[in-house]
């Protein structure tokens, strides 16, 4: 499996492709390359990144995913392949949308992703709090169990602010956004990849120029973006500007890419196992039937550093 997401922090780089490799060049003659075929996406958060005509068109066939950033690191939008049906009975399957199946399998994406949070919490040292009390009655409020968590995580990262999800004005958010950002591109190009339809989504409702399925799929990894802020806060010395924001990038391009995930007993980077829950996604509307599928679990996950099988391309 693939396993770089390449993260543009240097303005002013060109890059091409040749011969299956990816260069970046830089203006002070230093030029870097890596293998096409090891990446899953690149972020472009800086200026002046230019690509030529051919090297996007070759991403693209690769099933590489593009996040770009405006001036204040914030994304604002993917480039992406032309989706593509690689299971006929998937999209025909997604197409008729199983109005029962669809909310089981809600249920338990859901679930997961407030367990992880609860969860989360519990890793970054806040035991008192009620969530595991709220997610197990019988009419679970999501609204309420995202206000309380959100004001145990902030008053553990020391900041007790509210939550802000579009144009964040606090550090804080800002950073968690862009993380979020990261997960939803990698889950888009999953999506493609496995043949689904990111306009029509579980839950969330599609509307024009939407990918409501990203965003469901993506729900139960938000809490692993939460717990590797949380981490980056407390192990940084950081003043609240735009450098630490280029600090936050890098450091959670180390999270994403050392961190990972036990499957059955069997060891899987934490990016690869997004493809994994999106195949069992798959499988699950071929049968209609969701009792099978993977949901990452964040106390699953350990952080393993191999210099050698874990190669890092920085610009």
């Amino acid at each position: 499996m693939s396993y770089h997401i390449l993260h543009m922090t240097t303005p002013n780089c060109y890059l091409s492709i040749d011969r299956g490799l990816l260069f970046c060049d830089y203006k002070t003659g230093e030029k870097k390359s890596v293998a096409i075929s090891d990446i899953k996406a690149i972020i472009v958060a800086t200026q002046g990144v230019a690509f030529s005509n051919n090297c996007l068109a070759k991403l693209m066939e690769n099933n590489v995913v593009i996040l770009h950033c405006n001036n204040s690191y914030r994304p604002v939008g993917w480039s992406v392949p032309l989706e593509r049906i690689v299971r006929p009975k998937v999209f025909y399957s997604q197409i008729e949308q199983n109005t029962d199946f669809e909310i089981k399998l809600w249920k338990k994406i859901l679930l997961s992703k407030v367990t992880n949070q609860a969860k989360n919490l519990d890793l970054i040292g806040n035991t008192e709090h009620n969530l595991y009390n709220l997610i197990n009655r019988p009419l679970m409020n999501e609204a309420n169990i995202a206000k309380q968590y959100w004001q145990n995580y902030f008053i553990e990262i020391g900041n007790p602010i509210k939550r802000e999800h579009l144009n964040a004005e606090t550090f804080e958010n800002g950073c968690l956004n862009y993380g979020y950002a990261v997960i939803n591109s990698l889950v888009y190009r999953s999506v493609i990849v496995h043949g689904l339809i990111a306009s029509l989504g579980i839950h969330h409702k599609g509307k024009y120029k939407s990918t409501p399925l990203v965003y469901d799929l993506m729900e139960p990894y938000r809490a692993f973006i939460d717990y590797y802020f949380y981490q980056f806060v407390k192990e940084c010395e950081i003043d609240y500007d735009q450098e630490n924001y280029q600090a936050w990038f890098k450091y959670l391009a180390d999270c994403i890419k050392n961190y990972r995930l036990k499957i059955d007993s069997v060891s899987y980077k934490l990016i690869d196992t997004i493809d994994i829950y999106v195949e069992k996604i798959v499988d699950a509307y071929i049968k209609f039937d969701c009792s099978n599928i993977f949901l990452p679990d964040i106390k699953e996950q350990y952080l393993h550093i191999d210099k050698h099988r874990n190669r890092e391309y920085e610009e």
